[in-house]
Order: structure tokens, then sequence, then C-alpha cells
């Protein structure tokens, strides 16, 4: 099965596809998976950051990959140590957070054609679209393979990946917001 499919199975179905995985964890072709998707979508986030603020695409094609990688890197590898834990996952752990990021790439192109005439919106829907996609994927993945408590796993996930960023940005833009 080429990866574009096994992509698609993992994020159109993801129990069925969890349920599907080999015993032996198989990091290196989820990675690399994720690793396009992601690509894909910081690549196309890019584009649709330079049309909406009427921007040249060079510096924006060039700038958005190389923060958003590394960030989603990190995110992925904090949120699959919160999973560990409660769920009782080794590094299947891993393995189920890297799938479960492969929906910024199928966003991507879902909005590409859209976020040519409406960069704006397009990139507000997708951001809209991919928490509740991802998490759905997660819970997937933690129910099919966790040996106990896969709803505080979740929750931990969710809180550490999109909460905890979402409040450091938050405290970042109100003291910022606040000097003279």
């Amino acid at each position: 099965m080429t990866a574009v499919r096994r992509a698609w199975w993992a994020a159109s179905t993801p129990g069925a596809f969890y349920a599907s995985l080999d015993e032996e964890v198989r990091l290196r072709s989820a990675i690399a998976v994720a690793a396009s998707a992601a690509l894909l979508g910081s690549v196309l986030a890019g584009l649709l950051l330079a049309r909406a603020s009427g921007s040249a695409p060079g510096p924006f094609l060039l700038t958005v990959p190389a923060l958003a990688l590394p960030y989603l890197l990190i995110l992925g590898m904090l949120g699959s140590f919160v999973l560990m834990r409660p769920a009782e996952l080794d590094l299947r752990a891993f393995e189920i957070v890297a799938w479960a990021w492969v929906p910024i790439g199928w966003l991507a192109l879902a909005v590409a054609p859209i976020g040519l005439w409406a960069p704006g919106p397009s990139l507000a829907v997708a951001a809209l679209l991919l928490p509740p996609w991802h998490l759905w994927m997660v819970w997937s993945g933690v129910v099919v393979h966790a040996g106990a408590r896969p709803r505080a796993a979740v929750i931990g996930y969710g809180l550490t990946v999109f909460g905890l960023p979402l409040a450091m940005a938050t405290f970042v833009t109100a003291i910022l917001s606040s000097l003279p």
C-alpha cells in the first residue's frame, strides 16, 4: 500500500487503521508520512499567508516551514510522552501521534483551491478543523492500543498540545500589548 493511501486510510478511518497496525511499532514510516504532510501544510500555509498579506511568497515559503516543522516535532514529542504514562503505551504513543498529524496535509490540499481566492478564511477554516480531527485520530489510536485510562491520556494530550501553546500565546500577547 502506498504512503498516500495509508495516509488517507489513517485520516479517514483511524480506528480501523490503528487496529490494522502490526505488533511491531514502525516509527520510520509514520514519521516520514507525518513530516511530508506537515511540510505540505506549512508550505501551503506560507503561500496563503503571503497571498493574504500581499507580500512576496519567497520569505514565507522559507520561514513558515522552518518554524512550523520544529514546532510540530516538539509538540509531537511532548504529546507522545504525555500519552505514554496514563494510557500505558510504549513507543506506540509516538506512532499514534505521528499518524495523527496527517490531517495537516489533507487540510492543505482541501483548502488550496479556495485559498487562491480567499486565503484568510481558508486558513481560519483549516485552523478550526485541525484540532478536532487531530484529537479524534489520537483518541482512536489510544482506544485501540491503550492499556488503561484513554480519556485521561487524551485530555492530557489535548491540554499539552493545544491548551499550553494557546495559553502561552495569550500570555505573551497580553504582556506585549501592555507595553508602552
